[in-house]
């Protein structure tokens, strides 16, 4: 049984899923899912300090159903996450979830850009 709004996937027996309540599905199609991945666009949701944080942002909007994706400046995929000097990340969303996207970011940071680990002293101190 599949959940037709996360896509995630459950053992026999279970009817909705217990993250977001979604009465379950035999099998996902693109008739019975939330998101069609062929027509998936992504824009962008907000820059955020470091690349580790924005994967922590993109996990918590696709853990609320939320198509999310990480773009980052670095050469490879591990140099952002392992330089301490990383300009940040871009966290994009499905176009198609923007406004849902911005409702729970704002539920859960407002307008902070270092959501989880907070502003860093010298950011404090141009903020005053």
């Amino acid at each position: 049984m599949f959940c037709p709004v996360c896509e995630s996937e459950y053992e026999a027996g279970v009817t909705s899923c217990p993250d977001d309540g979604s009465e379950l599905v035999e099998r996902l199609t693109p008739e019975n899912t939330l998101h069609d991945h062929s027509e998936a666009r992504f824009v962008p949701l907000h820059n955020i300090g470091s690349p580790a944080e924005a994967e922590m942002v993109a996990d918590i909007l696709q853990q609320n159903g939320v198509r999310a994706a990480v773009q980052s400046g670095g050469a490879d995929a591990f140099s952002p996450l392992l330089s301490s000097a990383s300009p940040g990340a871009l966290v994009l969303v499905d176009e198609r979830d923007l406004d849902r996207a911005r409702e729970l970011y704002d539920s859960f940071f407002g307008g902070d850009i270092t959501p989880l680990t907070g502003a860093t002293e010298e950011e404090e101190q141009n903020d005053e």
